[in-house]
């Protein structure tokens, strides 16, 4: 199911903590990161893609909604789900990006 988790905790979350999180689930994950102004076309994976920020912002998009994600915020984006993606501001966008 298509759903966004948003960080609610007072302290900025560390890399750490968001990795533990999914590898509490079992999954399995990569770090990425990208430059400010980076920008990816309307795609779609035929895996369950789980991306979670750690640093910067992104806002992703899909054929029902838009969202703002911060760090610690995390999509679950369900298999074939058509979305792109563009890093906002100035700063570059570390996030974990885990399948399923």
């Amino acid at each position: 199911m298509l759903d966004v988790v948003r960080w609610n905790k007072p302290k900025k979350p560390a890399l750490a903590d968001l990795q533990k999180l999914l590898q509490a689930e079992g999954l399995e994950y990569e770090l990425y990161s990208d430059s400010p102004g980076t920008k990816y076309g309307r795609h779609k994976h035929p895996f369950d893609d789980f991306i979670v920020i750690v640093s910067g912002k992104m806002k992703i998009i899909t054929d029902s909604q838009e969202w703002l994600m911060k760090p610690g915020d995390r999509l679950n984006l369900p298999a074939n789900t058509a979305h792109s993606a563009e890093v906002v501001g100035r700063e570059e966008v570390q996030y974990l990006s885990a399948a399923k």
